[in-house]
């Protein structure tokens, strides 16, 4: 494997230098060390005077390879011509490639051209992660077993995120890390897809969101991370996400952050807001920016304990209960679901004009009987399986986002539903609420389908 390094030789692309070597030393990968001269240096310069510049800039290559073989003694020279993130990323194999490793800042390859816009430029298109250094005594102490490694990793639940989790592998290879996976959400965002009820919240996450969230991330750091060894932070934020998780970092310490890219191309750069840009703009610490292809590895066999399972009290809903109890493992947690209309009332009748006192109870004992028969569709055979059946009568004026939300505060692996199969008219208003469900959620759904006659 290889670690590819750029550098202009200003003294802030030295740290970048040393962290590479050092890692590279550490990992017994090889060194590439660039330099790229922007334009070629073409132009009314003579041929003369470009084989000197030429040997001039190799001679200063060597001079800092020879400074790193105290970290790495596997160095390769590369003096090229373009654009400097270009001819970066024009060395990488994503099959032989570890790392791509550059400074915070400094001029790589032309005395005008801001290396934080290469860095930029890189971490965006790089198909390997791209380390933007920042202090160089975090690192070299990490590699020489003086210190763990404070990270961050910022987590949202997007592919990316799970790629810079999942990354998190790779640095404790290196060595011993103290991780802290922060996550920051929009309060009014999450109520709303949670469906939880009450005022919207100004700031913080109401106490029920908060401890969805809370389970949410432990779950998912434990299943790709493996071990309880990380810290989790919950936080809300309005607006942007990184000026909290750029704080949070502070507050932890961190010596680096580690973050996803989406690595948008062309317009598409425009229309999306990249939080590690943002992150690599401003935050004062070094910055791991990892692309999705990079930080998937081989994940769990996921465990199935808990199902919901959404009946309509149709005579497939038994069949539906009966998958539900029959798919998480002994010890597991399927839960009965029954959307009722806020407005609905016993036999069928709906609510038409103002509440009254009469249609609320007639309301509120229709909800009770619905709870009793998601009670009574319980399985014989579920205690003895080990499973703890819960049941649960929620009120929403549409059938599908009130599963959704029921499912997303249960926390559930599988959802179960039934389809009738029937044509025509009645299959689309039948299959409506299973397909609408499955656009809208991105958990694996369980499709029962009515016993062959």
């Amino acid at each position: 494997m290889k670690i590819i390094c750029g550098t202009d030789f200003t003294a802030n692309a030295a740290i970048g230098t040393t962290v590479a070597a050092a890692l590279a030393g550490r990992l017994r990968d090889r060194l590439l060390l660039v330099h790229a001269l922007a334009g070629g240096g073409q132009g009314a310069v003579s041929p003369a005077v470009m084989h000197s510049l030429f040997a001039s800039l190799h001679a200063e290559l060597a001079e800092e390879a020879r400074r790193l073989t105290q970290h790495c003694t596997d160095i390769v020279l590369h003096l090229l011509t373009g654009s400097p993130d270009g001819a970066i990323i024009d060395k990488v194999e994503s099959s032989e490639t570890r790392l791509v490793v550059l400074s915070s800042q400094g001029r790589l390859g032309s005395k005008h051209r801001l290396l934080g816009g290469v860095a930029e430029r890189v971490a965006e298109s790089c198909p390997v992660p791209t380390l933007v250094v920042r202090q160089d005594e975090p690192f070299i102490q990490w590699v020489r077993g003086q210190r763990p490694l404070k990270v961050l990793c910022a987590y949202d639940f997007s592919a990316t995120a799970d790629a810079a989790l999942a990354y998190l592998h790779e640095l404790r290879h290196v060595g011993p890390c103290e991780i802290v996976v922060a996550q920051v959400d929009s309060p009014w965002e999450e109520k709303s897809r949670l469906g939880i009820p009450g005022p919207l919240p100004l700031a913080a996450n109401p106490p029920e969101v908060q401890t969805v969230l809370q389970r949410d991330l432990k779950e998912k750091v434990a299943s790709v991370l493996g071990d309880p060894g990380a810290r989790l932070r919950v936080e809300s934020g309005l607006g942007r996400p990184d000026a909290r998780l750029i704080e949070i970092a502070k507050e932890e310490q961190a010596d680096a952050i580690v973050t996803g890219e989406h690595q948008w191309h062309g317009l598409d750069r425009l229309w999306h807001v990249s939080t590690s840009r943002a992150l690599l703009h401003y935050a004062p610490m070094s910055v791991l920016v990892v692309p999705a292809a990079a930080g998937t590895v081989p994940g769990p066999i996921p465990a199935v304990t808990r199902v919901l399972a959404a009946v309509d009290f149709s005579e497939l809903s038994g069949h539906v209960v009966a998958h539900a109890c029959g798919l998480p493992r002994p010890g597991g947690v399927p839960r009965l679901l029954h959307v009722v209309h806020p407005c609905e009332l016993p036999h069928g009748e709906y609510e038409t004009g103002p509440r009254t006192a009469h249609s609320k109870a007639l309301h509120t004992h229709h909800v009770g009987a619905c709870t009793d028969q998601l009670w009574a569709l319980i399985p014989a055979g579920a205690a003895a399986r080990g499973l703890t059946v819960e049941v649960e009568t929620v009120e929403h004026r549409n059938p599908a986002d009130g599963i959704c939300q029921a499912v997303e505060r249960f926390g559930a692996n599988v959802i179960c539903l039934g389809t009738h199969r029937r044509s025509g008219w009645s299959e689309a208003m039948q299959g409506a609420v299973a397909q609408a469900v499955m656009k809208r959620s991105t958990r694996p759904l369980f499709v029962v389908h009515p016993p062959s006659p």
